[in-house]
């Protein structure tokens, strides 16, 4: 039996319906997430900024899943028609962290990553602590807050990125000179 006291991890937000019989798209927050499938249990919230507007929140079973346009559009338990998708617009989706996929090999979730050292290979010197990975760019960039405070950005390139140690809480990079 599954621990109901897992975290709950946000994987997208409820989008626009489609169609009358209650199917709605779900835009994912990675850009491939196979964390989405029928049969998975789903809980939908109103963000926080929303919640004081729009209090309330379901769980419901995946019970179909189909792309349209490399997006997912899906049908849940209780929403059976087009009014009813159209209600639950704007609401994120969260899984249970226990259903989460495991990954490939070499593959990270950004959540594990996050307060990682990175460290420079080629000086031995450590940069600071990995506080985001920007997903929205041509390629991920590694934002590193120094231990000064300030921000550095480094593309999470193969030029650059030389090893993941997510046991170690460990990063290691190799930067050009005059890099930072």
């Amino acid at each position: 039996m599954k621990n109901s006291k897992t975290e709950k991890l946000v994987i997208g937000r409820v989008g626009s319906a489609a169609g009358i019989k209650g199917e709605f798209r779900v835009n994912l927050y990675a850009a491939e997430s196979a964390n989405l499938k029928e049969g998975k249990n789903l809980l939908f919230r109103h963000s926080a900024e929303k919640a004081a507007d729009a209090p309330g929140e379901f769980e419901a079973v995946c019970k179909n899943v189909r792309y349209q346009k490399d997006k997912p559009v899906i049908r849940v338990d209780g929403i059976d028609d087009r009014n009813a998708a159209e209600a639950i617009r704007g609401m994120e989706v969260y899984i249970d962290e226990a259903e989460l996929d495991e990954l490939p090999e070499g593959e990270h979730y950004v959540r594990n990553l996050i307060g990682c050292t990175v460290r420079d290979v080629a000086s031995g010197d450590d940069i600071g602590v990995l506080t985001d990975v920007i997903q929205n760019t041509a390629q991920n960039v590694l934002e590193v807050e120094t231990a000064e405070g300030r921000k550095v950005l480094i593309p999470a390139v193969d030029a650059f990125m030389r090893n993941i140690d997510e046991e170690g809480r460990l990063i290691e990079v190799e930067l050009i000179p005059g890099f930072l």
